[in-house]
């Protein structure tokens, strides 16, 4: 199981293989961002992680990496907070 501390509103951190890797975004959740890079890194999609703020637990359950790798939660003005299918950029743009 893999472990990611939120930090404040925009940023998540997690270490793998003795390497902090942080990520800060605007305006979108950290931890889908996150989970892509340490699945870029080599982690098993399959393998469960504990997202927690302050060493809280933030969600009753644990997810896999490659839940939360699949989706974007962005915040928009009028509506809050919106869980979206992830959709990467085509190549070259």
């Amino acid at each position: 199981m893999h472990h990611i501390e939120l930090i404040g509103s925009y940023t998540s951190a997690a270490t793998l293989s003795g390497e902090e890797i942080k990520i800060t975004t605007t305006r979108k959740d950290p931890v889908p961002v996150l989970c892509r890079e340490l699945i870029k890194r080599g982690i098993d999609p399959q393998e469960r992680v504990k997202v927690t703020r302050a060493g809280q637990p933030v969600w009753k359950i644990d997810l896999t990496a490659g839940y939360w790798a699949g989706i974007d939660i962005t915040e928009h003005d009028r509506d809050g907070l919106r869980t979206v299918k992830y959709r990467p950029f085509p190549e070259g743009i």
